[in-house]
């Protein structure tokens, strides 16, 4: 008569159910730190720096921290400078994290790990508008 095992009764099962719920509930573990994040001007060839760090001209293509906002300044001269901030939202892996730990009543581990989040949004495009002349320049009559 043959024997009837369980599910957990094989230590081989036991940790591949432990494999799968390391794997649905801690995804972004195994996602990266960074990003590619794209800056555009019109004019091209202005001076951008992130959080306060000057990086490059644009148009302008790096890997940026997914840990935190950035704050991204454009500036040219003779046009007046922009700001813009960017936040974090839930990437895939994220998603797929919730949905893990929801679904396994997991701890949602992998949320903690800054593959879980991605900066929003990942391309700005900024339209610099020219200075208005300064009054000091102008001769007096």
């Amino acid at each position: 008569m043959p024997m009837k095992t369980g599910l957990l009764q094989s230590p081989s099962r036991v940790l591949g159910i432990l494999i799968c719920a390391v794997y649905l509930s801690g995804c972004s573990l195994f996602g990266g730190s960074s990003q590619s994040f794209s800056i555009t001007s019109n004019p091209m060839g202005a001076t951008v720096r992130i959080n306060g760090q000057e990086v490059g001209v644009t148009p302008l293509q790096r890997d940026v921290s997914r840990r935190g906002d950035l704050l991204v300044e454009v500036e040219k001269t003779g046009y007046k400078s922009q700001f813009r901030q960017t936040s974090r939202k839930l990437s895939s892996l994220g998603i797929v994290d919730v949905i893990g730990g929801a679904v396994l009543l997991l701890p949602l581990i992998g949320l903690v790990a800054p593959g879980a989040w991605e900066q929003d949004p990942a391309v700005m495009g900024f339209s610099l508008e020219p200075a208005a002349p300064s009054s000091a320049s102008t001769p007096a009559p």
